[in-house]
């Protein structure tokens, strides 16, 4: 799924390289490159032409092509914690083995490994931990993935300590998935918002090893504090689209890739038995509306649209679940966390009715077919990177059908690296594909989805892409910020039903169907894939499943 890669880091990687790019096979080769002997996959990226830069914190750079911005970091730069958006709640330590809340989650204290090294030999401490936090605090444009603390300390060489003035257990995802940098390099880079960081320097897996613009090569580290890799390497190769991707996977230049494949099982499964296709739904998506501008600012308008589209169809665009819940939460995964009086409210598509929001707001339909008000036609965009092909087939569909319902949508195409700014200051009317990313909690899609305590006016750019609806409601940010305070379940579900019930009722976003962690990949090299039938982690490119994964004799 092409979106704000950040479930946690919420950016997107830099655009795409020229169309139709074939990478020459001899730079494609399974089993050569510069790392040595042994077994290199290829990766099919989305991404621009590359350039050498792996600074894990800005946008449009070779990290983001290696899938970072996903949700799980760590192929060079590593995080505190994996967050396990399939198997949810059996989260992974990583660079902390350990963690405690205390101080009525105020407290949070980070056992960190031992035995840990850079890839220049220099040891890892928790001085790095602290720099790094204090590094994003101090520099705002690197803090994407919304970081907040107090106070953070080392109490010692294996211990951090982080204090909140707030309960903040909430924040826990985004507290732990940033990627940690050394102190002994970064300290000495200058203005770190213009670091371009050539030759990377971390605790990971692998490490740089040869670099073009047309594709890259991270060698698997030897000296890792983990079970080394058992593969020599990765081989990242861009390709500018979703079909690019699906081209290379068909024809073998790639061996696994994270992209939506339209029509799967036909293209690329039924190709050959090693060919495998998973997308575990995580999260919700829909039409994204601004809630600052007419007229989806316009609660009648979002109602009609609500009542009168085909989710399935739209959802069968990409063949994607229809969703279901009118509480906007991905279903069955959060289907606990639905308030009982709310379980039994489903969508259901009714035409007359949706109309009926329009007429008894005081709409008319005008000759061309289109509501009007005010001699103003109901008219609005849609705004999404034009080759993410995913969302091109879903705003096709939505043409059609809200044109059926007398609304005008006019598709509006960006590039990838414009959409962020676009959405992030709110100069867009609406957009697709740009939800909050997958999160542990029912609360912590609405904290990122519509928080009005994340708010910010239209020209005011949202720091970390949370709540660009621009949702204001006084209640709701009562009760978001109540609920960090509750100090029971009871008390949690209570704040949580509220929420749930503002959501139904005004309609923040126009939630239609939920998307999953594309995963495509051969199983003909390796082994050890996650899948249906054993969802340890999620399947596109991290290194979470790299270092799972075994060359067949």
């Amino acid at each position: 799924m092409k979106r704000r890669k950040a479930t946690l880091a919420r950016t997107i990687i830099g655009a795409t390289l020229a169309a139709g790019l074939i990478v020459p096979l001899a730079a494609c080769s399974s089993s050569s490159g510069g790392s040595g002997d042994g077994l290199i996959l290829n990766v099919a990226s989305q991404a621009d032409s590359l350039t050498q830069s792996f600074n894990p914190y800005l946008p449009n750079t070779a990290q983001g092509a290696t899938y970072t911005n996903q949700g799980a970091g760590g192929f060079i730069y590593e995080p505190l914690v994996q967050i396990n958006n399939v198997d949810i709640g059996k989260d992974i330590p990583w660079l902390a083995k350990k963690w405690t809340w205390s101080n009525s989650n105020k407290t949070l204290t980070l056992d960190l490994q031992q035995g840990v090294k850079w890839t220049d030999g220099k040891p890892f401490s928790a001085d790095d931990v602290v720099f790094t936090y204090e590094l994003l605090k101090k520099y705002p444009a690197l803090n994407v993935g919304g970081v907040d603390f107090d106070t953070i300390t080392a109490k010692d060489a294996n211990t951090v300590v982080m204090t909140f003035k707030d309960p903040s257990e909430t924040k826990f995802t985004s507290l732990v998935s940033a990627a940690i940098v050394s102190k002994h390099i970064w300290s000495k880079v200058g203005d770190p918002t213009t670091y371009v960081d050539k030759n990377p320097v971390g605790t990971g897996p692998f490490e740089l090893d040869t670099f073009s613009p047309q594709s890259f090569v991270l060698k698997t580290n030897k000296d890792y504090w983990q079970a080394p890799a058992k593969i020599a390497g990765i081989r990242f190769i861009p390709y500018k689209d979703n079909q690019g991707q699906t081209n290379a996977l068909v024809q073998g230049q790639a061996d696994w890739s994270g992209t939506y494949i339209a029509d799967a099982e036909k293209t690329y499964t039924s190709k050959s038995k090693d060919n495998h296709y998973w997308a575990p739904v995580v999260g919700s998506d829909g039409l994204i509306p601004n809630l600052e501008k007419w007229p989806l600012s316009d609660i009648a308008v979002r109602r009609a649209i609500s009542l009168g589209v085909d989710r399935e169809q739209v959802g069968a665009a990409t063949d994607s679940p229809a969703a279901t819940s009118q509480t906007g939460l991905p279903m069955p995964a959060f289907e606990s966390e639905v308030a009982s009086k709310y379980k039994d409210l489903v969508f259901k598509q009714d035409k007359p009715a949706a109309e009926k929001q329009l007429t008894d707001a005081g709409y008319t339909k005008g000759s061309d077919g289109y509501y009007e008000k005010g001699g103003k036609r109901v008219e609005f965009s849609v705004s999404f990177p034009a080759s993410y092909t995913d969302i091109a087939s879903r705003a096709q569909v939505l043409v059609s059908q809200l044109k059926d319902l007398g609304i005008k949508l006019d598709i509006d195409t960006t590039s990838v690296n414009d959409i962020n700014k676009i959405t992030a200051d709110g100069t867009f009317q609406s957009t697709i594909g740009y939800p909050v990313g997958p999160a542990p909690r029912a609360f912590n899609i609405y904290d990122s989805m519509m928080n009005p305590n994340k708010y910010y006016p239209i020209g005011k750019a949202t720091p970390t892409f949370e709540n660009i609806e621009r949702f204001n409601d006084p209640v709701a940010k009562e009760l978001f910020a109540k609920y960090p305070l509750a100090t029971s379940d009871e008390e949690r579900a209570q704040i949580l039903e509220q929420i749930e019930g503002i959501w139904i009722d005004q309609l923040p976003m126009i939630v239609m169907f939920y998307w999953g962690n594309y995963g495509d990949w051969s199983s003909a090299k390796v082994t050890g894939w996650p899948s249906e039938q054993d969802p340890y982690f999620a399947p596109y490119p991290n290194p979470v499943v790299a270092l799972k994964l075994k060359p067949i004799a």
